[in-house]
């Protein structure tokens, strides 16, 4: 292994594990009442980190994305998914279900508000712009809307279902992160999308979708072991949801590799190792709405 690869592993490993624990406590301590709030003020704080590095990438191309709106559309987003899990508002029922969609609608003619006044290119800053917030406050209001997916009327989820199922979908899409990492660093040979991202190989994707799979089939098997979680997951449905977040998740990474590569920069930020926070959170973006849609159809 080359120097440079000992280095990378020697940053990446420590960071990953802080981060894992973490996380890990961000999770369950917010499926207690009182720490919901923590919970989605973390998952908006990310969210905003993630889309204020997109928005630098935008830049790099020479733009002027609405930053200011763009976050703030964001935040207001992901809080305004937090409290639609959180049961019906006594007096205003109807609108308060409706506020996530106000909230992107505010956002998206603001944009056109902001170009109209400057007239600075608003084609592409309008388009580049909205993108980001779709692009990262969507998947970002499911991971919020997995976390309580379990509550209802705000009442509590005694066997923490939400946390355990945020669990699973971070294992799963870091499994497929890892398997892919450390599969196409030892055997990789073939070129998997050599214009987007040079490193990425075909055996290094299939280690991915082995490690995702195998690592669902794990937790599907210690659900059912263990506790009462995963009611109704099955060992075939576990496999078809492993496959899908391998799949998905590398197709994360990879679109924003695209990103990277048409604003010419390496790393959405600097954190040794990792990149930033976008780098980080790349290939949730993808997953989270497959997880989500799985749980609909599964608990429909």
């Amino acid at each position: 292994m080359s120097e440079k690869k000992r280095s990378d592993l020697f940053y990446r490993i420590p960071i990953l594990t802080v981060s894992v624990l973490l996380v890990a406590a961000f999770i369950f301590l917010g499926a207690y009442q009182p720490l919901r709030w923590i919970f989605t003020a973390a998952t908006a704080g990310i969210a905003a980190l993630a889309l204020f590095e997109y928005y630098v990438l935008v830049r790099q191309k020479g733009f002027s994305p609405a930053y200011t709106i763009g976050v703030v559309t964001a935040v207001l987003y992901i809080f305004a998914i937090f409290f639609k899990t959180q049961g019906p508002h006594p007096h205003w029922d109807s609108l308060w279900q409706k506020m996530p969609e106000i909230i992107l609608t505010i956002g998206f003619f603001s944009c056109f508000v902001r170009y109209a006044w400057s007239g600075k290119d608003p084609i592409i800053n309008i388009a580049t712009s909205f993108l980001g917030i779709v692009y990262l406050a969507v998947p970002f209001g499911l991971v919020v809307r997995i976390m309580y997916f379990f509550m209802f009327e705000g009442a509590s989820d005694p066997y923490f279902q939400g946390s355990w199922w945020i669990i699973y979908l971070i294992a799963v899409t870091k499994a497929a992160d890892m398997g892919g990492y450390f599969i196409g660093r030892t055997a990789g040979r073939r070129k998997l999308a050599f214009k987007i991202s040079p490193n990425k190989t075909l055996e290094g994707a299939l280690g991915g979708l082995v490690a995702s799979i195998l690592l669902s089939l794990l937790i599907c098997y210690l659900g059912k072991r263990f506790g009462q979680v995963f009611i109704g997951f099955t060992y075939l449905s576990s496999i078809v949801l492993g496959l899908l977040i391998g799949f998905f998740g590398q197709m994360g990474d990879l679109a924003e590799s695209l990103l990277k590569r048409d604003a010419n920069v390496k790393d959405s930020n600097t954190l040794p190792g990792v990149g930033g926070i976008l780098d980080m959170t790349d290939s949730i973006l993808f997953t989270a709405p497959v997880v989500y849609i799985f749980l609909r159809v599964l608990y429909a």
